[in-house]
């Protein structure tokens, strides 16, 4: 888990199913621990979560802009950066 890790990929799903993939990448590079750390906190910061609506269960985290829901995030190492 101490491999360096230098981007943080997205995966967001518009409401008209286009599927975003936004890439982050790291000022310095980070530990996979740390980039998954760093993906929960931006994951609470961007999206909120609901279980349950109107008795439905959702169990989805929707993005606050309202555009779409937060489908999850991978942690990218560049070889080219070793």
């Amino acid at each position: 888990m101490e491999e360096p890790v230098h981007y943080l990929v997205l995966l967001l799903l518009q409401f008209d199913g286009t599927l975003i993939k936004e890439v982050l990448e790291f000022t310095r590079p980070m530990t996979l621990m740390e980039c998954l750390d760093f993906a929960d906190g931006h994951r609470e910061a961007i999206s909120h979560y609901i279980f349950e609506r109107e008795d439905k269960i959702i169990n989805a985290w929707y993005l606050n802009d309202g555009t779409g829901t937060y489908q999850g995030s991978m942690c990218v190492q560049d070889p080219d950066k070793l």
